[in-house]
């Protein structure tokens, strides 16, 4: 078996880093990090501008078929329902959202289109 030896460390006096450069590495660290998060942010600012402006200039459109929506309704039951839609016109109007009746329009999308089956009854948010 082979005798251990151990190595001196060496050191070189000249690697070392300076303290002052490292608080300067530090500081350096410390402004890049806050530069670069407010870029992104300012970047995500710019690029969603226009975006916001297109939602406020133009509301988002619904169009609902009031007649698919009572088709198989007893009578009895037509004034319920009537009122349940309305009240969700009125609370889709509440947030910013342009309700129309499907008889109103001549052709649209068929996203824009909300069937009954989407339509909340009575009770349901």
């Amino acid at each position: 078996m082979l005798p251990e030896t151990t190595v001196p460390e060496i050191r070189h006096p000249e690697t070392r880093v300076p303290a002052d450069r490292r608080a300067g590495s530090i500081l350096l660290f410390a402004a890049i990090l806050p530069a670069a998060l407010a870029g992104g942010y300012l970047g995500a600012e710019i690029t969603a501008r226009p975006l916001r402006e297109a939602i406020a200039t133009r509301p988002p459109v619904l169009i609902i078929d009031v007649a698919a929506a009572l088709d198989g309704i007893a009578p009895e039951d037509v004034g319920e329902a009537i009122a349940d839609l309305r009240t969700t016109a009125v609370r889709l109007a509440d947030g910013g959202v342009l309700v129309l009746d499907a008889q109103a329009v001549l052709a649209a999308p068929e996203d824009v289109y909300v069937r009954p089956r989407d339509v909340p009854s009575r009770g349901q948010p």
